[in-house]
């Protein structure tokens, strides 16, 4: 729970029996998603703007205390009328936030395949959002890519890409580079009109110059980045109408319109499942914390994030 910008506690919340179509989960993991909880933990999160359009949970403006994240798997310990129970014992992914337990609507969880962990599941959110930025960046085969943000969505997006383009990402964190060269993604900034195709996945306005400098003519940025509220300012003058470099939003919460006649979001984190289970990316994961340990995690995650990568919560 979020008390206020950089004030989080561990409060206790009701939770309802399983009702018809519904199935409790009492959570194993959670993860910290360090670039959208920051804006919260900072204060950041933009007036008037509901915390997320497509989960009906969060369809409301930030109003502390608030109770988020999206990121949660657990096992099911109870169904409710019209639920197999079969399903008990199962491990799923639900888009709720850091709790104990939960109460679900079985058709708004994703059950994990026999013999996935936890700790690689967790990570489906962030898949889907790295799968979702690179079907919107979109390179051709023999162009360039440039990506800055090696958080764990960069790493994800960076290790998609990798082994069918070229692929250059960089990050200002040395510890962030080195795990990133351990996942064989090359590690270096991008020089000048470098890159065909440029990711701006790092939360910080001022890469955003850097990879519209470092695109080439007619190509494309694609800036996964929210910034909320913090200050930005771009210099789109002489040089960036002249290289007629288009600069595309990405947003997983939809599916690219280009796509969306063979694609559905449905379809999208089915992929991104798959790709768990080929990455298996709770290598990526540098920080445990129990929940009575919450302040302690989101200080590691939002105020020191260039020394870890992915942050979780581990329930016992």
């Amino acid at each position: 729970m979020f008390l206020a910008p950089r004030a989080v506690a561990w409060e206790p919340l009701p939770v309802a029996e399983p009702g018809a179509a519904e199935v409790e989960l009492t959570t194993v993991v959670t993860a910290i998603s360090a670039g959208t909880e920051s804006l919260l933990w900072n204060g950041t999160w933009p007036a008037g703007v509901s915390l997320d359009s497509s989960l009906g949970a969060y369809q409301h403006p930030v109003t502390y205390p608030v109770h988020y994240g999206y990121a949660s798997v657990g096992e099911i310990t109870r169904v409710g009328p019209g639920v197999s129970a079969a399903l008990v014992g199962r491990l799923a992914f639900s888009f709720t936030g850091h709790s104990t337990r939960t109460i679900s609507p079985l058709d708004s969880v994703i059950l994990l395949p026999p013999g996935m962990q936890a700790e690689d599941g967790v990570f489906l959110a962030s898949m889907e959002t790295a799968l979702t930025l690179v079907q919107d960046a979109a390179p051709v085969l023999g162009e360039s890519v440039g990506l800055w943000g090696l958080g764990t969505i960069g790493l994800l997006a960076a290790k998609l890409l990798s082994p069918s383009f070229e692929t250059v990402a960089w990050d200002p964190a040395a510890f962030r580079r080195a795990r990133a060269g351990e996942w064989g993604v090359t590690t270096r900034q991008p020089e000048t009109q470098s890159c065909d195709v440029a990711l701006e996945l790092s939360g910080n306005p001022a890469a955003l110059a850097d990879a519209l400098q470092a695109t080439r003519f007619s190509g494309k940025v694609i800036l996964g980045s929210w910034y909320g509220s913090k200050p930005g300012a771009l210099m789109l003058g002489y040089e960036f109408h002249r290289s007629r470099i288009q600069i595309h939003s990405s947003q997983v919460s939809t599916v690219n319109p280009v796509l969306s006649g063979r694609w559905s979001k449905e379809r999208r984190l089915a992929k991104a499942l798959e790709l768990l289970g080929r990455l298996r990316p709770s290598t990526l994961v540098t920080h445990r914390f129990v929940p009575e340990q919450a302040q302690q995690a989101f200080q590691q995650a939002c105020e020191s994030p260039e020394t870890g990568l992915q942050v979780l919560f581990t329930y016992a």
